[in-house]
């Protein structure tokens, strides 16, 4: 495991629901919940965006939640710069973004009218996630054939990069959550 990419689920701020559970999270997802109200919020139905499909995030947000090929989308985008747009200027709005995009501690998006809610009680934070109490992520992994000892120099050369220091610090400027030992 070279990083780790938590999965922001956010919404628009103004509808007043800070928290859902998984369980509601894919009833939502699965068009089983369509109304704020049903969560203590205000009356106003819940707009679902989602990734296209084939996007990463998508497929692991869908399989972390187990429930691939059941969703029901009410806009499929190909970015996340798109669904922050999207769930930023539409009422009622949620979505899922990697935590490249979401600002840590409950603070909102940068440059957006959107908030991550907390998931199971936990923050949408990269230390909840490396320690493993936020339960949307997913390993970026770097994988050869063999032990990496065994590999040629330049293969070596390139896990030691990853994993030093600057190769850590350019992981988490990508908005990755690293972590100091490899498994």
């Amino acid at each position: 495991v070279a990083a780790i990419d938590g999965i922001a689920v956010c919404v628009d701020g103004f509808h007043g629901v800070r928290e859902v559970t998984k369980e509601q999270l894919t009833e939502i997802y699965t068009g089983q919940i369509t109304n704020w109200a049903d969560l203590g919020g205000e009356d106003l139905p819940i707009v679902v965006i989602g990734r296209e499909a084939g996007s990463g995030t998508r497929e692991a947000f869908e399989t972390l939640l187990g429930m691939e090929e059941q969703c029901t989308y009410a806009n499929e985008l190909d970015s996340t710069g798109a669904v922050m747009a999207r769930i930023a200027s539409t009422p009622g709005a949620i979505g899922y973004v990697s935590f490249d995009i979401v600002e840590t501690g409950g603070k909102g998006v940068t440059g957006h009218n959107v908030m991550a809610l907390r998931l199971d009680g936990v923050e949408a934070e990269a230390e909840n996630v490396r320690n493993g109490s936020y339960p949307l992520c997913r390993p970026f992994l770097m994988v050869t054939k063999g032990e990496v000892s065994a590999q040629e120099e330049l293969v070596q050369a390139w896990f030691r990069y990853v994993s030093s220091e600057e190769g850590r610090e350019i992981m988490a400027k990508a908005g990755l959550v690293t972590v100091e030992e490899w498994d």
